[in-house]
């Protein structure tokens, strides 16, 4: 069995995948805050951010190199992460993070200063009740007034046929003998021979036979990380709220930016059931059946209600008027149709065309969009929808600030951090995740798109890469 950390139950004998979470921006997670009612963080003065088990914390680097006037920390208490995490912020010459090797309960004795933001992601399903507690402790130490909580976790009911799975699993691996990578490969494997018709289980949860292919698919650190853990545990949300509100903490909306658009989950009739529920509570577990959720990306703010009632609803108004939003992939692909979790949406051509013509210009305030787009007698409100969904597809993105091209100046990348990662990306011949300050996240960036900007910045007669030049990334002519 894969050695548990003793206060935590988690295994730390595998370290877990590194990967980057564009959730954890700073900026994405004003946005969904913003949406439910916060009022705003201004990101463009000095700020402190908390990663509690940060893992590799690529996140956490990549957005402390977006705002390099903000002061980051990262936990951890496994020293591989840490030591990873130190040397690609060594790597990418980022000055303003400081790393913890230590467990939550170590970091309680520190004396750390008050943050406007802590993330936790992949933490609270994944320990014990007793570190849950000490998280909890956490928060209410050290995040400041009105700062946000980002805390993603499993519910139910989306896991209710498939908890079963992990359970197998956990005592296939247990029972198989050699390190974690033999006894998870062993614990496939005789969960592929059980996993038939001929057994009950899977024959009444058909989709479970489809669960368990993803299970055969996954590289072997994540499966420990996700179903090995002594402490595995699928929260009811609601619960969750309670626990939160024991911390000084409100409810102020999902970071999966489609969650908190009810109409994008779920048809009339389910809406108006959940609606005459008695209270939001009620309201709050029901959506999660409704769209059957799994897994929850939830932003708690301190003194929420205190601060949303000192706001009219012409003052919430305004306040997402002024966050800005933009294009972070190509401009053709705003599509006239996008996905969304129930199914489709459609957008009139016209106005898709006149969308990308702006966008073309960079991110701006969501209030002048609408303003430029409404001046064709189309109707703002419908326009203003449409852009939250379009935001919430995916289609568009939130942005720290509004911005576009900057060709004044020598060729050059926006910071040596963003020079550094950019060399990465050519070098490693692989895509790469790039700080892009106008974003406020991590820029997601091909080989061959990092390797056209290496050679535009050393000055050969090529063109600038026409997305990169758009979100700031390269700047100069």
């Amino acid at each position: 069995m894969p050695t548990p950390d003793p206060f935590s139950g988690y295994v730390n004998d595998v370290t877990f995948p590194d990967r980057f979470h564009r959730e954890l921006s700073p900026a994405w997670l004003t946005y969904a805050s913003v949406l439910g009612g916060a009022r705003p963080k201004d990101l463009g003065k000095p700020f402190r951010y908390l990663d509690l088990g940060c893992g590799f914390a690529h996140s956490t680097v990549i957005n402390a190199a977006s705002f390099a006037h903000a002061e980051f920390h990262a936990c951890d208490v496994n020293p591989a992460h840490i030591d990873a995490a130190r040397r690609r912020a060594a790597r990418l010459g980022i000055g303003n993070v400081v790393f913890h090797e230590a467990s939550f309960e170590a970091l309680l004795d520190k004396d750390l200063p008050p943050f406007d933001f802590i993330v936790m992601h992949g933490i609270y399903s994944w320990v014990d009740a007793g570190v849950r507690r000490t998280v909890r402790q956490l928060i209410s130490r050290q995040l400041a007034d009105e700062g946000l909580v980002y805390l993603s976790y499993n519910c139910q009911p989306g896991w209710s046929a498939e908890a079963p799975l992990r359970k197998l699993m956990l005592e296939l691996t247990q029972a198989a003998d050699g390190g974690i990578e033999a006894r998870a490969a062993s614990a496939i494997a005789g969960m592929r021979t059980l996993g038939n018709p001929s057994f009950r289980y899977f024959r009444d949860n058909p989709h479970t036979i489809h669960a368990l292919q993803a299970l055969v698919d996954s590289p072997v650190d994540y499966l420990a990380h996700e179903y090995l853990n002594r402490a595995w545990e699928v929260h009811y949300s609601v619960d969750v709220l309670d626990e939160m509100e024991a911390a000084g903490l409100a409810y102020a909306g999902s970071a999966t930016l489609a969650d908190n658009h009810p109409a994008l989950l779920m048809d009339r009739q389910a809406a108006e059931a959940i609606a005459a529920l008695p209270n939001a509570r009620l309201r709050h577990l029901a959506e999660d059946f409704a769209a059957n959720r799994r897994f929850r990306r939830d932003v708690f703010v301190r003194d929420a209600q205190a601060s949303q009632t000192r706001q009219t609803p012409a003052q919430a108004l305004r306040h997402l008027e002024q966050t800005a939003i933009g294009c972070a992939t190509d401009i053709e692909q705003i599509d006239a149709r996008v996905t969304i979790p129930r199914g489709a949406l459609s957008f009139q051509a016209e106005f898709i065309a006149d969308l990308r013509g702006l966008m073309r210009q960079g991110a701006m305030p969501v209030g002048e969009i609408v303003a430029r787009l409404g001046a064709n007698s189309r109707n703002r409100r419908e326009i203003l929808q449409n852009l939250l969904f379009l935001v919430a597809s995916g289609t568009l993105t939130p942005f720290a600030h509004a911005g576009g091209y900057d060709e004044t100046g020598p060729r050059r990348a926006s910071s040596p951090a963003c020079a550094a990662a950019l060399a990465c990306g050519a070098d490693e011949g692989a895509s790469t995740f790039v700080p892009c300050e106008t974003l406020g996240n991590g820029l997601a960036v091909s080989t061959e798109e990092a390797e056209q900007a290496r050679r535009w910045i050393a000055g050969e007669a090529i063109p600038v890469p026409g997305r990169l030049a758009r979100l700031g990334v390269l700047r100069g002519a």
